[in-house]
């Protein structure tokens, strides 16, 4: 219906109702008639739903300003951004004014990846779904919840990193910005989807006051076998963080022998001052958990992964959760070491 039809409608029933006031003397009308009148007058929401989140721009390269959403922890000494044009993967976390997270580009965030071992083509390939997108395109949100204070849901539809190098017999090509992926090599969407929902859980070291907790839940959308899924916690960091740490050491280790697993990049050997990220082992409880280091020297970045592994077969999900610990390595170890026995301390 145009605004001119709506003007006159509106005007219609208007003029009834003073009428029909005027000959019944009543100061009421028929519920329903004053209810129609009342729809036609409130303006159309063109959101189907409003999301309560706070949203920034950010410039991860020379020239790509990115939209993010902001959140902070109730402490207000963390600030954490969530790119929507990567996927929601985390581009940023600031604490008492110093950056963490590397974040030049997709494929140096904070952020879930995923790895298959492909043999259906002429060479064997790394068949890989990453939060972030392939470098190219960038995975699309398609859905986003929360109240903007306390808890974020994002929900990623993954495409791989790797422009199906794996020869994945039934990819889907990627589209981006209205249309069809057009850069060489093409994008491709992978048969699987990533819910993110991030929670503040409570650092009884108190420093920070807060950890970040990301409860997540992939979901293989096709009944089809893939095999075995690597499973990788990727947290990139700035090269000025460059002394490890790690625990428990000499890994993988059985899920039955540890209750944790954790590690991160700290910037002199007191390790005051840093980022490490912990899961619980039970994340995987009949597999192996393991934590790994790398150094990039071209892109200058500090990396480090945890990483574990089961399959995920025909149309199935399956839910982990991961924590996020700036600030000292002791208060994170020990923070991590309570994991799996009370699930962090919310």
């Amino acid at each position: 219906m145009n605004k001119n039809k709506l003007l006159a409608l509106s005007f219609f029933f208007f003029i009834f109702t003073l009428a029909l006031n005027a000959q019944t003397g009543s100061e009421t009308i028929d519920s329903s008639v004053t209810q129609e009148v009342q729809q036609l007058l409130t303006p159309v929401d063109k959101q189907a739903v409003r999301v309560n989140c706070r949203l920034t721009d950010f410039t991860m390269e020379p020239g790509e300003v990115d939209q993010a959403i902001v959140l902070k922890d109730p402490a207000n000494e963390q600030t954490v951004l969530f790119d929507l044009a990567e996927g929601g993967a985390i581009v940023s976390l600031i604490y008492r004014g110093t950056e963490y997270v590397w974040g030049y580009n997709g494929g140096g965030l904070l952020q879930m990846a995923f790895h298959n071992q492909r043999k259906d083509g002429p060479w064997e390939g790394d068949y890989n779904p990453t939060q972030a997108g392939d470098g190219t395109s960038k995975s699309p949100v398609t859905g986003i919840g929360g109240n903007g204070k306390d808890s974020l849901d994002i929900l990623t539809m993954m495409l791989d990193f790797n422009h199906n190098n794996g020869f994945y017999k039934h990819p889907l090509i990627a589209v981006w910005g209205g249309k069809v992926d057009t850069h060489i090599p093409t994008s491709y969407f992978s048969p699987y989807t990533l819910e993110t929902i991030a929670h503040w859980v409570k650092n009884s070291g108190g420093e920070p006051k807060y950890y970040l907790e990301l409860d997540e839940r992939i979901t293989h959308l096709t009944d089809e076998k893939l095999g075995e899924l690597i499973y990788d916690f990727a947290d990139y960091q700035l090269w000025k963080f460059s002394v490890r740490a790690i625990s428990p050491k000499n890994c993988p280790c059985k899920s039955s022998l540890t209750n944790y697993m954790s590690g991160g990049w700290y910037s002199d050997s007191t390790r005051q001052e840093g980022l490490a990220i912990a899961m619980p082992s039970s994340n995987f409880p009949n597999s192996k958990v393991n934590g790994g280091f790398n150094s990039d020297y071209m892109w200058r970045n500090h990396s480090f992964h945890l990483t574990s592994s089961e399959s995920l077969d025909g149309v199935a999900s399956k839910s982990f959760v991961w924590y996020v610990m700036v600030g000292s390595w002791d208060n994170a170890l020990k923070f991590s070491q309570k994991l799996g026995l009370s699930r962090g301390e919310r």
